[in-house]
């Protein structure tokens, strides 16, 4: 990691006494050239209004000085989320938009290819992304395994009580139990039990994905633990076992969104 270098404002191409909007809308690529720091880079992006276009940020996304952090809280602050039904070849005819979506393309793959620096400098991504919850293409497709069957009855397990419930999750001796059981989870602290069952796999990962999603929207959490099932799946941390096909589930009620690309897993985690 590079050392830490303190950002002198008064020597700095840009004074702090002069950092107004003004002295923004100015700034040309000659001006641009005099930044020499991962610190004055990150501050020109922080203090940047979008209103006046991307130009600058274009230049500090190309900009081999500039560091992981600020990189990716221009991505963020980019709302990736919204240029995700765009192919990454596409060109947008708006052009304050298609700024926009050039900016995140090329963040998109300089981060990934380890241009930019690594410094002291940090950011966690979290405030800007833990609202926009994205359901990647892959977790509304059918799982690999043996075909699954459901032989509980409803009304049965309308009558379980919270012991009940705990108690049956506990006791499941077979995955396919286990799934049977998940298969009527109506509330999050059932599924935050059976995704800790030694016998729980990918098809139940993924069928109490879909319950959470679908019964338990209401509560603040939910977000927090869909993320964490789809960590889960990308890190490989359960095995295939059963077969489970949202498609065909008729609790499932989802609208499936065309997404033409997906966020990398590193653009979540903190630097």
């Amino acid at each position: 990691m590079t050392e830490k270098k303190n950002f002198d404002f008064e020597k700095s191409a840009l004074p702090i006494e002069n950092t107004t909007r003004k002295t923004f809308q100015k700034m040309n690529k000659s001006k641009f050239k005099e930044l020499k720091t991962p610190e004055e880079l990150h501050y020109l992006a922080t203090h940047h209004n979008w209103d006046d276009g991307t130009n600058v940020l274009q230049w500090i996304a190309e900009s081999p000085v500039c560091s992981e952090a600020t990189a990716l809280e221009l991505f963020w602050m980019a709302q990736p989320q919204d240029f995700q039904q765009y192919k990454l070849g596409q060109t947008l005819k708006d052009v304050s938009q298609n700024g926009v979506f050039t900016l995140l393309k090329t963040l998109l793959k300089n981060y990934s290819n380890g241009f930019y620096q690594k410094t002291d400098i940090q950011f966690d991504p979290t405030l800007l992304y833990e609202g926009e919850f994205m359901i990647p293409d892959w977790i509304f497709q059918k799982t690999n395994g043996e075909e699954t069957y459901i032989y509980y009855e409803e009304d049965d397990v309308d009558l379980w009580f919270d012991r009940e419930w705990e108690k049956n999750i506990r006791g499941a001796e077979s995955a396919i139990e286990l799934f049977n059981i998940a298969y009527f989870i109506e509330e999050p602290e059932y599924a935050a039990q059976i995704l800790l069952h030694r016998l729980c796999d990918k098809g139940i990962e993924v069928l109490v994905f879909w319950r959470l999603y679908t019964e338990c929207s209401v509560y603040t959490h939910t977000n927090t633990m869909l993320q964490g099932i789809i960590n889960n799946i990308v890190n490989n941390k359960y095995p295939e076992v059963l077969s489970y096909n949202p498609k065909t589930d008729r609790k499932v009620d989802y609208k499936k969104e065309k997404i033409a690309w997906e966020i990398p897993e590193i653009f979540r985690k903190t630097v």
